[in-house]
């Protein structure tokens, strides 16, 4: 599994509500997927289309999709890392349970 560069991908920023001890300044998170090995992953996204669609299969109130550019990167690996996640899962589709491709977190 190589790495997955995440700048100019997707993203879902989510509120924290304390679940994580880590967040952005806004205490928003970004949004991870327990796979079925048990680890966790960052949910990541080629294009705000692809964000967008998956929001429309899910229920989760004020998500908001955001790229990743050099402003909000290490913020982002640093909450992930925080939460344990091990690598990324691009484009998840939750209907299919299938995505993309997978890397590590990079």
């Amino acid at each position: 599994m190589g790495t997955t560069p995440l700048t100019n991908l997707w993203v879902l920023l989510v509120q924290n509500d304390g679940e994580l001890t880590t967040q952005d300044a806004d205490g928003r998170v970004p949004m991870m997927a327990r796979a079925g090995n048990d680890q966790k992953y960052l949910l990541v996204f080629k294009n705000v289309v692809k964000a967008r669609q998956f929001l429309t299969t899910q229920d989760f109130d004020g998500a908001e999709p955001r790229m990743v550019v050099r402003a909000n990167h290490d913020d982002i690996v640093r909450i992930a890392r925080s939460a344990g996640v091990v690598g990324t899962l691009l484009d998840y589709d939750p209907t299919t349970q299938k995505y993309a491709s997978s890397g590590a977190l990079a």
